[in-house]
């Protein structure tokens, strides 16, 4: 894969788009027109077809160019996010299109789902030789209001990771922003009784919750080091994220309401070295939790 074959498939997506754009405007506007010549009811009337016919027309447009978008989100993510992942990490296995289970969040037991679970853009990969595994997680809850209308909102979008380290976690730790809404408050997991653990850091007990099952051991990990670099990421996702440390796990749950690795809108041509810079960003986000463990 070429950057010249991503700009050829991001233009054959953007010209089938144009053209039913056109198509369906074109027709909204004559109808328009005509509705203008038999007086004010015709102009409600024109009105109200034109818009159903523009939408009708973006719906179709959107199903029949859906091959041309695929192209290109295959051509994207095959130069500009493999090609970086292989640059980065080893044994890498990468899928845009499949995601995570929600057996996956499960798991860990740490944090509640939704009504509705989509997941992409699975990774799995080593790095420094840790491996891991980290998608795209959206979850939406769905909800009536007394009219009856149907509402949906999403109430996580981001990263979902788990890195695997050779050193068995002897405790369970759970270390929660003050922005993160979807964490399960630990009583108990797995019998093993949870309490609050404030550490020597008042900043940090503002703007975290910390829960474990063995106080001596989190105060170990949580060194001052460790504390200033998990403080300097979430400054930068506003505390809306989750750490959870067992067996030999660290899970991060990261709600910064975007999805990674993502292709930019196709009716601008695309500027090689932009895209490299944001892609290398995403997988910085990876590799920034696997530093601050390492490095202790």
């Amino acid at each position: 894969m070429t950057f010249r074959e991503v700009e050829e498939a991001r233009k054959n997506y953007w010209e089938a788009t144009k053209k039913y754009l056109f198509i369906s405007g074109g027709a909204a506007l004559i109808v328009l027109i005509l509705s203008l010549i038999t007086g004010p009811l015709g102009v409600f009337a024109g009105l109200t077809f034109g818009v159903i016919i523009l939408s009708a027309g973006i719906g179709i447009g959107s199903f029949l160019t859906n091959k041309h978008r695929l192209a290109y989100r295959k051509a994207y993510k095959g130069y500009f996010v493999e090609q970086n992942l292989r640059k980065i990490f080893t044994h890498v296995s990468y899928s845009h299109e499949q995601g995570f289970s929600p057996d996956v969040i499960k798991e860990s037991g740490m944090m509640h789902l939704a009504d509705r679970f989509y997941s992409n853009d699975t990774v799995i990969a080593k790095y420094q030789n840790i491996p891991f595994a980290q998608a795209d997680v959206t979850l939406t809850r769905i909800y009536t209001d007394d009219k009856g209308n149907t509402h949906e909102y999403n109430v996580f979008k981001g990263r979902y990771m788990i890195f695997e380290f050779p050193k068995k976690f002897d405790y369970r730790l759970e270390v929660i922003g003050k922005k993160f809404k979807l964490s399960k408050v630990p009583g108990k997991f797995k019998n093993r009784k949870m309490t609050e653990i404030e550490t020597e850091s008042p900043d940090f007990n503002r703007n975290f919750r910390v829960y474990g099952d063995d106080g001596f051991e989190s105060f170990y990990l949580l060194a001052p080091d460790v504390i200033a670099k998990i403080e300097d990421i979430a400054v930068r996702y506003n505390y809306k994220l989750l750490l959870g440390f067992y067996d030999h796990k660290l899970v991060v749950a990261l709600d910064d309401g975007k999805d990674a690795f993502e292709p930019p809108k196709f009716s601008h041509p695309l500027d090689e070295k932009t895209e490299m810079k944001k892609v290398a960003e995403d997988i910085k986000v990876i590799t920034d939790f696997v530093d601050v463990i390492s490095s202790h």
